[in-house]
């Protein structure tokens, strides 16, 4: 579910404030964001005038978003490990 945007879209050269207010909200839309955050986020870029701002904004989102699949990764893997991978079967 994580947004395909390399981190150096949002460093290497300021974006305009429209589009970096754009890539914020697309990245917001993972799910290890609530409503409310998104909500308050949309607030914030609202009343945000520096575009590099929102941009760095976009970068820790993205960071965010990649430790939340991470750990429902992990989650995932010793949900798994505490029962069998393979149904047991009577020969």
């Amino acid at each position: 579910m994580a947004v395909s945007v390399p981190i150096d879209h949002f460093t290497a050269d300021p974006l305009p404030l429209e589009k970096a207010r754009a890539w914020l909200a697309l990245v917001l839309n993972h799910p290890a964001f609530s409503i409310e955050r998104r909500q308050k986020a949309g607030q914030l870029m609202a009343a945000a005038s520096d575009a590099r701002q929102v941009c760095r904004w976009a970068v820790l989102a993205l960071v965010e978003s990649e430790r939340w699949e991470d750990a429902m990764l992990l989650r995932e893997e010793a949900s798994r490990g505490s029962r069998s991978s393979f149904p047991r079967c009577c020969h």
